[in-house]
């Protein structure tokens, strides 16, 4: 159980053709609402999309970075090395910045995510989590997180990387959210990532492909955390007072993308599970 002064960390992992500045603007309400209890600890994907552009009124200022954690197209079969980079990535940052109690991620984040997840209960499944040395100091590999939130989720869909999953489960409490709307990655994809573990709960929203913004969610999330870091109790609270409507638009995904974000839309394909 955590201290009562200690704040829960959470790792943040951003989508495709995002950036962790992305991720921290599109939280900042939610941050709001999670108070002083939460710390989040956002980071960059590990491939840059683009040059940064430089603002004419301030040339030291970068603008837009842009960043992936695999190549849109490689999501049902990574590319030689595409996957041990962004593990070699996520696994520096760790090291740097952690310990974590959880992790927030969205989209093709929360695709990494569910492999972190996976690598934290069952280490030895690929050698790049296990080999040495690590930084000094630091204890690796890490103990699994408390509780993940993994919003839009899908995968792995990459054969090789689903077998990490059969007839094992992570048992780490996880929170998914999906959008009824989601044209980008099909929400019968984010309900296959919910089957790969054994401890899940659901939560749509009635939007599309994105964090849902409404306070009622962000309550929600922070509920979710803390019950599951063990500072109090999960509660529904009557009609949860004050934390507003559920209701989120078709039309809040709107915006969402940029020249860099992927045209073609996961959708699911006939694949067996094995859970």
């Amino acid at each position: 159980m955590l201290a009562t002064n200690q704040k829960i960390r959470v790792l943040g992992l951003p989508g495709h053709a995002q950036s962790a500045k992305l991720l921290e603007g599109k939280l900042a309400a939610h941050m709001h609402i999670w108070g002083d209890d939460i710390e989040l600890v956002t980071m960059d994907p590990a491939y840059s999309l683009l040059m940064p552009t430089l603002d004419s009124s301030d040339s030291t200022e970068l603008l837009n970075p842009a960043f992936s954690w695999w190549d849109w197209s490689s999501h049902y079969k990574y590319k030689p090395g595409e996957f041990d980079g962004a593990l070699r990535h996520l696994r520096r940052f760790m090291e740097e910045n952690g310990p974590f109690d959880a992790v927030f991620s969205f989209s093709q984040g929360a695709a990494m995510a569910v492999l972190l997840l996976a690598l934290l209960e069952n280490p030895e499944l690929h050698p790049a989590w296990t080999a040495g040395p690590s930084k000094e100091g630091v204890e690796w590999p890490p103990a699994p997180l408390k509780c993940a939130v993994l919003c839009s989720a899908f995968g792995p869909l990459d054969p090789d990387f689903a077998r990490w999953f059969f007839g094992r489960r992570p048992l780490v409490p996880t929170l998914h959210v999906i959008g009824k709307n989601d044209v980008v990655a099909d929400p019968q994809l984010s309900l296959d990532t919910v089957a790969r573990f054994a401890d899940a709960r659901v939560v749509w929203h009635d939007g599309g492909h994105h964090i849902p913004r409404k306070p009622y969610y962000a309550h929600l999330i922070k509920e979710f955390i803390l019950s599951s870091c063990e500072m109090h109790d999960w509660r529904m609270d009557e009609e949860q007072s004050g934390w507003g409507t559920p209701t989120e638009s078709v039309s809040s995904s709107v915006g969402e993308g940029n020249e860099y974000f992927p045209a073609m839309p996961l959708v699911a394909e006939d694949v067996v599970a094995h859970f």
